[in-house]
């Protein structure tokens, strides 16, 4: 049976009034991933929550897998066990918890997204236009996160929980020290 993780976690801000929670655990999974020996690969994988209207709630991830592609600059999914876990989150939850997002890690301090990233969003939100995606970026010291809705990608800042988490200030758009 599915249980979701208690959420006390990180809450990110986007546009429109738009809010993601990430459950405790899930963050320490993700960033399990930026520390040595991990880190010397990217790894990623897809996030499970619920939407509650503009907000998501991401209670669950799935982590680097077998068949999935990890190089020192790179992480490509493709072991069909995430897709797998999707399912059996979405039928133990009475069709509740689904796919909400992605995740991966970049070898940097403060991530931000590529190109490759960028575009590769660009098509999972072409393939749920009407549902609001979270897409994780994990560095080392920082994270990014990004709210994708019909087509427009805008990132979040970090408006409760961890502030090492986005060092940038979400109300002046400052970077921390």
């Amino acid at each position: 049976m599915f249980e979701p993780f208690p959420v006390r976690g990180v809450a990110w801000d986007g546009h429109r009034g738009h809010l993601a929670t990430v459950a405790d655990e899930v963050v320490r999974r993700i960033r399990r991933f930026t520390t040595t020996p991990e880190s010397d690969l990217e790894a990623g994988g897809i996030l499970l929550g619920c939407r509650y209207g503009p907000h998501v709630e991401i209670l669950d991830c799935t982590e680097p897998m077998r068949l999935d592609r990890r190089t020192g600059y790179g992480f490509v999914r493709r072991d069909p066990g995430h897709q797998r876990a999707a399912l059996v989150a979405w039928n133990a939850s009475g069709r509740t918890v689904s796919f909400v997002g992605e995740w991966h890690t970049h070898p940097e301090e403060t991530p931000s997204p590529s190109l490759i990233d960028r575009n590769t969003w660009a098509d999972v939100m072409r393939h749920r236009e009407a549902d609001a995606q979270i897409f994780m970026i994990a560095g080392r010291s920082a994270f990014y996160c990004a709210l994708g809705l019909q087509g427009q990608l805008t990132k979040m800042g970090v408006v409760a929980g961890e502030k090492s988490l986005d060092q940038q200030d979400p109300l002046t758009g400052a970077m921390d020290a």
